[in-house]
């Protein structure tokens, strides 16, 4: 019998620990009253720290969705023992849909083209056909409605092959994916301009939406990094997942990183070349009040540091360097979300204090409570999968 044969023939089970339990339940509770008093002090911050929350979470899940849906439409290989992973942490997505109900609650807080006046101002007035309430919360439910229908026919019935050995499903999601991703990049770009961009609603970028759809890109393989990476050092993938599997993931980091980099970059030179008030407004916001440091520090954090620290060949292929490569991207990527929305609240207020605490905590809760719950419901590899064995013979 062949080692991919018997790798096929394994459970690869995940079972949660009793310290995960422990470490799960104890951040949650941490993050439960530090979330309690920041509401408790001041509703406004504790609204636009939700909207952080809530879009940094949904990142994540559209994601690790997106490396489902870019290997079945690219037909890829080597990706395949890695795709149970992307999809159990794709659960994000229908947990974000929780996480929205704040921020649906304060719409009319956060939202100044959602106010009274607005009707006075002629910019907000000839964007009212689109910014207004009954039509943003349409396009929400529509929104969430293509992103879970996404999940459930990808995600679910991934799932189900594995139950029944139906292997034409592959072929289906192979014809289903390719339609899919240009949903995923039209829902993504107009949801980046509903609750992102139109905080700001004097101001506009044709590239933001493409700039929060690399974010999520970014997000989805770092966080499938870092969680294979662990799996694989605690042995729970099988030994035919080697370097060459893991290059190939490092490569899509780097990549995915420096295409941020470059779409950032890009939208920075166009408004700073056109020197337009309109445009120029939302870096103003952003180079005041302590503001500017976190910009130049993004520069450090998400693009030099990980460029660097990917450059070489066999940074991508060491278990260590990778994971805690990830780990600093999926950070830079929760203050590069966080630099996206808190300035455009409150650009006048210091930028951190102790009512942002809650949000580390709450995310490391949330990703552990949400991994426990949906590894425990699969094996940690599609174990029908027609390409399975194909995958475990892979080399560069």
């Amino acid at each position: 019998m062949t080692h991919a044969a018997r790798s096929r023939g394994h459970s690869w089970s995940y079972t949660v620990t009793g310290r995960v339990r422990l470490v799960a339940g104890a951040t949650a509770v941490v993050a439960v009253i530090l979330l309690a008093a920041s509401l408790w002090s001041d509703w406004t911050r504790f609204l636009a720290n939700s909207l952080v929350f809530f879009v940094f979470t949904l990142t994540l899940g559209l994601g690790s969705l997106f490396l489902v849906t870019l290997e079945y439409t690219v037909n890829a290989t080597w990706s395949v023992p890695f795709r149970r992973i992307a999809e159990n942490l794709a659960v994000l997505i229908p947990i974000s849909l929780i996480l929205a109900l704040p921020v649906l609650v304060g719409v009319g807080t956060l939202y100044e083209w959602t106010h009274t006046g607005s009707a006075d101002d002629p910019i907000l007035a000839g964007k009212s056909g689109y910014l207004n309430l009954p039509f943003f919360l349409v396009r929400f439910v529509l929104f969430f409605a293509v992103w879970l229908v996404g999940y459930r026919f990808l995600v679910e019935g991934s799932r189900k092959q594995d139950q029944v050995g139906n292997k034409s499903f592959s072929e289906r999601a192979s014809r289903f994916s390719p339609v899919f991703m240009i949903l995923l990049v039209v829902t993504i770009t107009f949801a980046a301009f509903d609750w992102v961009m139109s905080l700001v609603p004097h101001w506009y970028s044709s590239i933001f939406g493409i700039y929060l759809f690399v974010s999520c890109m970014v997000a989805g393989v770092s966080l499938t990094t870092l969680a294979a990476t662990h799996l694989k050092m605690k042995g729970l993938l099988p030994s035919e997942v080697g370097p060459d599997h893991f290059y190939n993931l490092g490569a899509l980091m780097f990549a995915f990183n420096t295409a941020w980099a470059y779409v950032a970059f890009a939208q920075f030179l166009l408004i700073w070349y056109a020197n337009l008030p309109q445009e120029t407004i939302w870096y103003a916001m952003r180079s005041a009040s302590g503001w500017g440091v976190v910009s130049w520090l993004l520069v450090v954090v998400h693009f030099i540091v990980p460029f660097v620290a990917l450059l070489n060949r066999s940074a991508k292929t060491s278990l260590k360097r990778l994971r805690w490569v990830a780990a600093w991207i999926l950070g830079a990527h929760a203050l590069d979300m966080y630099w996206l929305i808190a300035p455009s609240i409150r650009a006048e207020e210091t930028v951190f204090s102790w009512q942002e605490l809650w949000l580390p905590f709450a995310a490391l809760a949330v990703g552990l409570l949400a991994w426990q719950w949906t590894a425990r419901r699969a094996p940690l590899l599609p174990v029908n999968d027609p390409k399975l064995d194909a995958a475990f013979r892979f080399h560069l």
